[in-house]
């Protein structure tokens, strides 16, 4: 019996002022149920909360516009259900960094 090995990526980047989301993968199938979450600030014991924004993994054409502006500390993630059927795992996780572009400061939200 053969094996394989398949590989995902994620990637951020800048455009107009925005944290844009790219992913790929050489898998001839999607993670199960994968979704790209933002957060805030850090990384949440339950991947799904504590999110700013989210898109399916099959959506937006693997190239999303996350309707952020672009800045240090952003954390994101592909995350997908464990087999079967959940909870939800992190996948990939990264944080923006100076490295990655020009550091417009993203915009901080006040909750009173």
């Amino acid at each position: 019996m053969s094996q394989q090995s398949f590989t995902w990526s994620l990637e951020a980047y800048e455009s107009r002022g925005n944290l844009w989301l790219r992913w790929s993968s050489n898998a001839p199938f999607r993670a199960q149920q994968g979704q790209i979450h933002v957060y805030n600030a850090g990384f949440p014991s339950d991947p799904t909360k504590e999110t700013k924004a989210w898109s399916w993994d099959n959506e937006n054409n693997r190239n999303w516009d996350t309707g952020q502006k672009w800045g240090t500390g952003w954390n994101c993630a592909y995350i997908a259900e464990k087999s079967p059927n959940g909870p939800y795992t992190y996948f990939i996780q990264l944080t923006t960094t100076s490295a990655m572009g020009p550091n417009v400061l993203k915009a901080e939200e006040t909750v009173a």
